[in-house]
Formats: C-alpha cells, structure tokens, sequence
C-alpha cells in the first residue's frame, strides 16, 4: 500500500532513519532498525550540522565512547615509561557513554517515522502530528553477599580484560553493582556463563519516569500513581522537529525523496534536581530515550483521545562525570597571565571603574597577621559593611601562584607522581631531561644527586626546591624507575596535535533509484 493509500487512522512505526539501515545492512522490518539512532557531533552548532545533511554526524569510538571503571594494577604487570607510575587501568564496557556539553559533544536522537501498515508506507504529511521524546532511567537493587559481588565482579573484569582467567585484583566493593549493572544493562553473554553465582543475586529492575509539575520534578517508577499533593505531576516531555527534504540528495536534478525524518536534542546535562535535592542526571544511572508520535483526533472527532504511537527504547547509555578525562582532553582553554610590567605601569593611573568588587558583610571580615607566609593571629570582626575592589589581574597572580605552590605539595605529600603526566611545559627543558638520563645512566642514583641534577629537575617540574625533594624521597623509587621518572616529567617538544573524530561513512538514498 502507498502513502496516498494509507487511512488517516493508522497508528505509527517510529524507526530507525533510513542511513542507519544502509550503513548497517538491514532495512526497516529489520529488528535492528526498531531502535532510534543516536548521533554524536564534536561542535555547538551541531543543529546546523543535523539540518544541512542529517546523515553526517561522527562515528562513536569503541574506546572512548563506552563507560568504564579503574581497576588497580600491580607493578610487575605496569608497562615502561610514563605506564610505569599509572597505579590504575581503565576497563571498558560494553554500555554506551555520552559525554557533557563541557566536553565538546553533543547528542541527537533522530528516528523515522512510517504508517503501522503492511508494507510500512511512509506518511503523505506531518499535519496533525506531535513528535517528542522522553528520557528515562533503569535502576537496579542487589541483595547478595558481598563476597559474591566481589567474585562476580574480578570475573567480568577478568572478562572485559580478555586476560582468560579471574584477577586478583577488581573493581572496589563499592563499584561492584554499577559495574554488573553496566554490564546486564547492555545484555552481554555473562550472565549467561555464571548463572550460578547470579542466582545468589536478587535482582530487582525497575524504569523510572522524569514526572514533573508545578512543584519540581522527581524519578518515579513507571506507571506508579501520582505521589500525593502531587496529582498535576506528568512525565517530561521534550520536542522533536521535522528535518526538511533536501533537493541535493539524489542529484541531476531528480525530486527529493518524501522521508519523514524527525530530530530531538538529547539532554547530557541539567540544573534540576528532585524535592530531595538529588540531581535529575547524574553519572551513576544508565538512561534510555524513548520516542513518541502523537496524533490529535480530526474534526469532528475532538471528543476521541490522541493516538499515541512510542518506539523501541534506545541503546541504554550512561553520562560522563563533569572531569572524565576521556572529555575534558577535547576541550583546551587557553589563558595568559597578567604581564606584571604591564600592570607595575598601571598602577602610577588612577584607579578606574574596572574590576572584582568584593563585599564582606558585618561579621564576617578576616583580619591576620600574614606572619611571613605563616599566617597567625586571625580574628573575624567588622560591624559595618566593607567593599574592596581589585583588578581582576591580580586575583589571576595570586591563584595560579597558590596552584604552582600545592601542585608540588600534592605530589609529594601523597606520592601521586602520576599527576606529573598531565602537564606539560614549553618550551621543554630538553637539556635537563638529557643530562639527567645521561647521569641515571651512568649508574647515578636520586640519594646521590648534586646541585646540577637537583637544578634540572627543578626545571623540568617547574617548582624550586623540587629536586631536592626527589632526592630526600629516593626510597620511593626503585632502580627501575629513574629513567621512567625523567620521562614522567618531560615535557613533549611541540604540543600534540588534537586527534579529530572519525565521521560516519556517506551512505546514497535508496529512494533516489526507486527504491
């Protein structure tokens, strides 16, 4: 049956869009095509993106695009070079990741929509229509002995590992029911292959709806009544529009083909939270998006209810912590201190409207003694309010010098030599990071280090007094380490060139040869 054919009665198929069939191999009565597509883009104007030409968007990366969890590894099993200080791996699961806006990706839920008829034609208009989506989550609870969670846990680390056999070593106690819940949420083979130990486990699964109303919002339990005083409460409801047929598609001037391809933007973030305070997203649950068409009834039949048509959930997927490290390496700011000449000039004008103005109420001014760098003597007082402005310069001098001061503090304080790894400087000391490797190597040790070794790393750390600190902290590191350690702390000679994202394969409309 055709599209001109069809009765103005039918429900609808929200599908898959037509390119996510081709690029998969499978067409619209394909189990596969039942969910909706999510797509990812790597810039803030990704609409512009989606309406130009909703088939290009970035293919999700199997590394980075996946939730996963730290395990620790043992030193014996830690590679050369900077590895040898990552105290922790990342083991990566099957369960899909989105990342924040913070993190320069974006999200787009598109689907397709045909007539719930034989043949599945495609609608004749939108007339009529209301197309939306809603977001929900999948919570689990687990009644089971902590040794079994820890023993199904070190067996699905084992697994993702592909290492063959049970680690020593797995997730903490705490992460064992997220991390069998990332793995269940994603139906893998597991449960399968320990049925046994998973029958130790009470699993109770439920779906969660976003119901919100004039008092806020809360997660709610699918189709559990309203909570009391809170009658007007309905689930949240986000828009979906219509993406336009393009000329261009088919080329040598044949008409567009007539699809109904229909795009929402998909929530990674959000400032609500529930009456309890709790945030309404967070990364801890797992969320899947649901689709809607929704069609109000035709003259003359007001008094019949819309017929609402909902598609297959999306693959369930979880969201990036605000400092994923996966995510914040996309994004680079990029900041220039103050020049402090410029500002020692500055300060013979007089002072202009510009800058912080900082006001401490009645009883709540600090007043100290700053004793040398030790402050001593501190009293809180004031009776009237008191407002000081500073140039914003100097809020930017003294907090990069309070990082630079504790950047060092922390590292040796708590031996967290690997934060060294995430900075680097240029233009690198290459000099130092060389006499140092010549002195290690010719079979020099940290206890032992003169002033020109001492001087090096203080370069390369970028911090006075740093080396000194090293060489007092010698038995922390073994022979092994020393070359590991200069490697650690040397900067790359040139910044490294960002790695772009890897678009989807071009894929032609079927329809274009009267498909």
């Amino acid at each position: 049956m055709t599209a001109e054919g069809a009765s103005p009665d039918h429900g609808f198929k929200v599908l898959a869009p037509w390119y996510a069939c081709e690029r998969g191999h499978f067409d619209r009565f394909d189990p596969r095509a039942h969910p909706p597509a999510l797509q990812k883009y790597a810039s803030a104007e990704f609409v512009r993106e989606l309406v130009a030409d909703p088939r290009d968007s970035l293919r999700f990366d199997p590394e980075e695009d996946v939730w996963s969890y730290p395990v620790p590894v043992a030193l014996a099993e830690r590679g050369a070079g900077r590895a040898r200080f990552a105290t922790h791996q990342l083991v990566r699961t099957r369960l899909r990741k989105l990342y924040q806006p913070s993190h320069e990706r974006f999200y787009a839920v598109v689907v397709e929509l045909f007539c719930d008829r034989p043949g599945l034609p495609r609608p004749r208009s939108a007339e009529g229509l209301e197309v939306g989506f809603v977001m929900r989550r999948r919570q689990v609870e687990m009644d089971a002995p902590p040794k079994v969670l820890r023993t199904l846990s070190r067996r699905l680390t084992a697994q993702l590992l592909e290492t063959g056999s049970p680690r020593e070593t797995g997730p903490y106690l705490s992460q064992a029911q997220d991390v069998l819940w990332a793995d269940l949420a994603d139906r893998t083979a597991f449960e399968d292959a320990h049925r046994e130990l998973l029958g130790q486990v009470g699993l109770k699964k439920e779906t969660q709806a976003w119901m919100a109303g004039a008092a806020g919002g809360q997660w709610r339990r699918l189709g559990e009544p309203p909570a009391p005083g809170r009658p007007e409460d309905r689930e949240q409801e986000l828009p979906m529009w219509r993406l336009p047929a393009r000329s261009g598609d088919c080329g040598h001037g044949a008409p567009p083909p007539q699809r109904s391809l229909w795009f929402g933007l998909v929530p990674t973030a959000s400032a609500d939270h529930d009456d309890r305070g709790a945030p309404k997203l967070d990364d801890r649950s797992v969320y899947e998006l649901h689709c809607f068409v929704r069609r109000t009834p035709r003259p003359g039949h007001e008094h019949c209810p819309p017929r609402t048509s909902w598609s297959k959930p999306t693959e369930p997927f979880r969201l990036a912590a605000f400092f994923d490290p996966e995510g914040t390496k996309n994004r680079k700011i990029s900041i220039t201190l103050p020049d402090l000449r410029a500002l020692a000039a500055r300060a013979a004008a007089p002072p202009g409207p510009g800058g912080v103005a900082i006001t401490s109420p009645p009883g709540s001014q600090l007043s100290f003694d700053p004793g040398g760098g030790t402050p001593s003597g501190g009293s809180v007082g004031g009776t009237v309010p008191r407002t000081c402005t500073f140039a914003l310069e100097i809020l930017m001098v003294v907090a990069f010098f309070v990082f630079s001061m504790f950047l060092p503090i922390v590292v040796f304080l708590f031996q967290l030599w690997w934060l060294l790894a995430l900075r680097f400087c240029l233009p690198p000391s290459l000099e130092a990071a060389a006499a140092l490797k010549a002195y290690f190597g010719g079979g020099g040790t940290l206890a032992d280090m003169g002033r020109a070794e001492t001087d090096a790393f203080d370069g390369l750390l970028g911090a006075t007094g740093a080396g000194a600190r090293l060489r007092d902290a010698s038995g922390a590191f073994d022979r092994d380490d020393l070359d590991d350690l200069v490697d650690l702390v040397t900067p790359p000679a040139a910044a490294p060139a960002p790695v772009p994202p890897v678009p989807e394969p071009p894929v032609d409309d079927p329809l274009c040869e009267g498909g």
